[in-house]
């Protein structure tokens, strides 16, 4: 599969890391964070930050590959 179909058919989702920290800033706002919270979800929070660097390692080499990859000619585009 070329870099570019891998990317079409990947499924839609939101960095991991992105969605912690969406979850602590509602937590935040709605006065439910505090030390002992975050003491009790640092495991979570790790694994949600370990994830997310996966993620946009995962996206860095993909650009890599389709930066570094060779344009070939398949079809003429509609309405040239």
């Amino acid at each position: 599969m070329t870099p570019l179909k891998f990317i079409i058919n990947a499924p839609e989702e939101v960095n991991p890391a992105l969605s912690m920290c969406r979850r602590l800033q509602r937590l935040e706002l709605s006065g439910e964070l505090d030390s002992t919270t975050m003491k009790e979800m640092a495991k979570v929070i790790e694994v949600a930050i370990s994830k997310g660097t996966d993620d946009v390692k995962a996206v860095e080499q993909t650009k890599e590959q389709l930066l570094n990859s060779h344009s070939v000619a398949g079809a003429i585009p509609e309405g040239f």
